[in-house]
């Protein structure tokens, strides 16, 4: 569905994305994470056709960006990271516009924007200013506009900033429900920490492309050891001593915290609590701390 050819993007003399060659098959979810700068913003934008690009191209559906801006921007929903600062600008006003660039007519244009607006919970917001939305409310009226055509592909630029936690998971849940219908979803997220909607993982330094693959510790940098945090009440000491054949760095933290690492692919953090629960030792929470996605900017960058 998306295809990247060397593709490179410049702001003033400076790549900002080099070289990137990167294959996006329809139904997936991708998920393009970075440190600050690091690229990722500019490559979903260059998709889009918002940026131009430097060198190399990109095609959507084999449609180039660089030759069929037009047809791209029909198949595809971009959510930009923030709204545009157009005082007086209202919600559905937005929205209108983007159903129309998509397009949309009539009745049909209509329809869509109502179907948009409630999808994303802001039928009651059609009249409200852009500017006077909190930053709840204007990420969704970012993903309405990106909704409003039903496109095959949704380019999501920090999708989650900004979001409380119920939002979140709204988001994570539609992001996984356009998976189930074939909708390839790609998006730059800024936290490091990548939900279970996203079923793979891109991950870029100063402009290029450095990992991919599923969004899987097991496969991504295959024996690398990853920090995980066990929580067995009154019982981090021994705990130790029972899992001292299958982690490494070892540490109890506190008299309920153990700190270690392991290989997934070797040794599973469920071999680790089934070790646990053989020698009768409670197991409260065990998972990788933090997310193995954000150890993998922290560490490897």
């Amino acid at each position: 569905m998306i295809g990247c050819d060397r593709a490179s993007v410049a702001r003033g003399r400076h790549l900002v994305v080099e070289g990137v060659t990167l294959a996006v098959p329809a139904g997936q979810t991708l998920a393009v994470i970075g440190l600050t700068g690091a690229g990722k913003s500019s490559l979903v934008a260059a998709i889009a056709g918002v940026v131009p690009l430097h060198a190399g191209d990109i095609r959507v559906a084999r449609h180039s960006v660089r030759r069929e801006a037009a047809a791209v921007a029909r198949l595809v929903g971009y959510m930009p990271d923030r709204l545009p600062a157009w005082p007086g600008l209202e919600v559905r006003g937005l929205v209108d516009m983007a159903a129309a660039a998509g397009d949309l007519a009539g009745r049909r244009l209509q329809a869509a924007v109502d179907t948009a607006l409630e999808t994303c919970g802001l039928t009651a917001h059609g009249r409200t200013p852009l500017d006077a939305l909190p930053a709840g409310a204007a990420k969704r009226v970012l993903l309405a506009r990106a909704l409003v055509h039903d496109p095959p592909v949704l380019l999501l630029d920090d999708p989650f900033g900004g979001l409380d936690p119920r939002e979140r998971d709204d988001l994570e849940a539609r992001i996984a429900a356009a998976r189930s219908t074939g909708c390839t979803v790609v998006a730059a997220l800024d936290d490091g920490v990548v939900p279970s909607c996203f079923s793979h993982l891109a991950v870029m330094h100063e402009g290029r492309l450095v990992e991919s693959g599923p969004a899987d510790a097991a496969t991504v940098a295959v024996g690398r050891r990853w920090r995980v945090r066990i929580v067995c009440p009154g019982r981090a000491a021994d705990a130790v001593r029972v899992l001292a054949d299958l982690a490494t760095d070892l540490e109890p933290q506190t008299a309920d915290i153990v700190a270690c690492r392991i290989d997934p692919g070797a040794v599973p953090i469920s071999r680790l609590v089934a070790a646990l629960a053989s020698a009768d030792i409670p197991v409260e929470a065990a998972g990788f701390h933090p997310p193995w996605t954000a150890q993998l900017l922290m560490e490897d960058q």
